[in-house]
């Protein structure tokens, strides 16, 4: 079972919007409303740009300083609920578990630091932010793994077609940055919103 990070193992959604917002006077975008967030969570990644004035020619270079600015909340970021007792039960049932993440190496090293409990096989980190399926095909090469005994766990539209573009099964959690009702318009194996869900798939 191979993970996405951000969204998905770590809480990071309030430490990213807040660097988002921090980041909108330089890149030219409006900030985010409190308010709006739910609705925001609803749209597409290019929706979601156009939404708050983000030009997408500028997204590669704003999504390299929310991983930079990032870096300084690492420490204070906690797992979701419900995810230690979630991975152990994997572990107990004989599951190699591994991350593949478009966020840092350093981000997601920082944040296994902080909570040892939390133990993965392998961890994959830098894929682009729309080239995941890539990442995704060379983690199973490398790792000698076939599709078909690998399922992706995300809470990303993007992660959902990553797995699809390879032909590995795909659990979509609703508690990430993606609203249930988009993540279930692209059709995911699995659509959960709990982690001890996770063990009663396995």
């Amino acid at each position: 079972m191979i993970f996405d990070f951000d969204g998905t193992i770590a809480d990071t959604f309030a430490a990213v919007v807040s660097v988002l917002n921090s980041l909108a006077g330089e890149f030219g975008y409006r900030v985010a409303e409190p308010a709006e967030l739910p609705a925001l969570r609803s749209l597409r990644p290019v929706e979601l740009a156009q939404a708050i004035g983000i030009a997408w020619p500028q997204v590669p270079g704003l999504v390299a300083r929310v991983r930079k600015e990032m870096a300084r909340n690492m420490a204070a970021v906690a797992p979701f609920s419900g995810i230690p007792e979630a991975l152990a039960g994997l572990r107990e049932r004989g599951m190699r578990l591994g991350i593949l993440t478009s966020n840092s190496r350093g981000n997601v090293e920082t944040f296994l630091a902080h909570h040892p409990s939390l133990t993965f096989d392998f961890v994959s980190t830098g894929s682009g932010l729309f080239s995941k399926q890539h990442r995704l095909k060379r983690v199973l090469s490398r790792e000698r793994l076939t599709p078909s005994e690998v399922c992706y766990v995300g809470d990303e539209v993007r992660d959902i077609e990553a797995a699809q573009a390879v032909g590995a099964r795909m659990i979509a959690v609703t508690w990430g940055f993606s609203a249930a009702q988009l993540l279930a318009a692209s059709k995911p194996e699995h659509l959960i919103s709990n982690p001890a869900e996770l063990l009663t798939l396995v």
